[in-house]
């Protein structure tokens, strides 16, 4: 049984995070929680960059001023110059991957349509310095057995040109979340990593269903969820 993530000993980040996944996967709300993590224990700025330019329903930007309180910055996917909320990409995401004295977490698009945005970027990303986090929630539909979770998995990178360098299981029902569906995509989440080779960082639980299930066992580390957007009107 592995505890829950509360130093970052053993669970480095790197200077750069891309988080991607599919729609509804959880890319956001993990996103500003693990900005916040971060904030913790590092002294740079930290920016969190949306890039979702086709969902314009479940952004980062939309908790720019909680996380602009905690000094943590948000690069939002519109033109404020338009008087209207267009979505674009801003070409301060260059900022995320040339300047070496912050730490930038980007938050995806879902799917690989909602990669596409990043081809901008492609050719700045140091990928010594890079990691790209894979989003799972087994809840979803597109994501409920292995075969769906590996194509999407495998379109994303195809999609990125970037490999995936960890599986975040973040399998929940909302409300509804029992142990067994956190249980089923880990197992889904274990089948991904040896198919692919690829480490799975943690399995993400929203802080209150822990508070519920403190003994629950876990074959990884537990990232809990603190920040919940649905609180405002989005989803987890």
């Amino acid at each position: 049984m592995c505890g829950v993530l509360d130093n970052m000993s053993d669970n480095r980040y790197n200077r750069v995070t891309i988080v991607c996944g599919h729609y509804g996967s959880g890319k956001t709300t993990f996103s500003i929680n693990y900005s916040i993590y971060i904030r913790k224990f590092a002294s740079k700025d930290i920016y969190i960059a949306d890039l979702d330019v086709v969902n314009p329903y479940f952004r980062s930007r939309e908790h720019s001023k909680y996380l602009e309180d905690k000094n943590i910055k948000v690069i939002g996917s519109y033109l404020p110059q338009s008087g209207s909320d267009i979505p674009a990409v801003s070409a301060e995401v260059y900022s995320i991957f040339n300047r070496k004295d912050i730490i930038g977490i980007v938050d995806m698009g879902g799917n690989s349509t909602g990669s596409l945005s990043f081809a901008t970027f492609r050719e700045n990303v140091d990928v010594n310095e890079t990691d790209v986090f894979f989003i799972m929630n087994a809840g979803r539909n597109e994501n409920s057995t292995f075969e769906l979770a590996l194509g999407h998995l495998l379109d994303i990178e195809a999609t990125l040109g970037l490999k995936i360098t960890a599986i975040i299981n973040n399998t929940h029902l909302m409300d509804y979340t029992s142990l067994e569906d956190i249980e089923k995509g880990e197992k889904i989440a274990s089948e991904l990593s040896k198919e692919k080779n690829i480490p799975i960082k943690f399995t993400c639980v929203n802080s209150k269903f822990y508070n519920k299930n403190s003994k629950m066992h876990s074959q990884y580390d537990l990232f809990l969820i603190d920040y919940d957007i649905k609180s405002i009107g989005n989803i987890i």
